[in-house]
């Protein structure tokens, strides 16, 4: 009797646990969605559906009913228990409202916190800009100061290029010095034709003669010819080596 009684009560105590955790569970789920709107009448499934509760003897209805007194009075107890526990928390300032004060508290200093953080973050990043815009100002004055330095040595050497012209624009032939000009070109004739043989070197035409001296000769071919290395004939000698060859050769 006494086995029975253990055994008894702690099916009992596991029971109670296992229904206090299946009434917690139920405690957070919400209520399923109706599928069949209220209107509309049931179907004859469940209409003519008679539930035949299958037979169960005397004693055993006993027990099952003893058991659900005895849980029912369990989960009485604990909520009893509960709230002595709450009143007991309350009486000693650590009820719902000191919770909540807790609570507000401890999100007061978390905003504060996160205030914080975000304060240093700006102040970081303010100092961050600061920084680029002082490093970007130094490139641009940089490659202003660049620009400049290219721009006055440009302007440097267009000034040296001006003053060069215009100290050889002294001698450009105007209207003023044309005649002068014509006058010394005449009595300084310069040549400019040269030939160039295999061996690359220049033989230049001699300098034109300003007054024709001796008898002038007779030009019988281009204007220019001349033989390289070798002083012209005059025509006088080219026409008498001419008849001595025409006579050998009539002999």
């Amino acid at each position: 009797m006494l086995g029975q009684t253990s055994l008894g009560r702690r099916l009992l105590t596991a029971e109670v646990a296992l229904c206090v955790h299946a009434h917690s569970r139920n405690f957070r789920r919400r209520p399923p969605n109706q599928g069949k709107p209220p209107i509309l009448p049931p179907s004859k499934k469940v209409l003519y559906h008679v539930v035949h509760v299958p037979w169960q003897s005397p004693e055993d209805v006993k027990e099952l009913l003893w058991r659900r007194h005895v849980y029912n009075n369990a989960v009485i107890s604990l909520k009893e228990i509960f709230r002595q526990e709450i009143r007991q928390a309350e009486a000693a300032g650590k009820g719902v409202e000191s919770m909540r004060e807790e609570e507000d508290a401890e999100l007061n200093r978390l905003i504060a916190e996160n205030e914080r953080v975000n304060r240093e973050m700006a102040e970081a990043r303010a100092r961050k800009e600061e920084e680029e815009w002082k490093e970007t100002q130094r490139e641009i004055l940089k490659e202003i100061d660049e620009a400049l330095q290219k721009q006055h040595s440009v302007a440097k050497e267009a000034t040296a290029e001006v003053r060069d012209a215009i100290a050889r624009s002294r001698d450009f032939v105007n209207e003023e010095n044309l005649e002068a000009k014509i006058m010394e070109a005449l009595e300084n004739p310069k040549v400019y034709d040269f030939a160039i043989d295999r061996q690359g070197k220049k033989y230049y035409d001699p300098p034109p003669s300003k007054y024709q001296e001796g008898v002038p000769t007779r030009q019988k071919g281009r204007l220019f010819d001349r033989t390289l290395g070798t002083q012209q004939a005059p025509d006088v000698k080219e026409d008498s080596h001419t008849e001595k060859l025409a006579d050998t050769s009539k002999v």
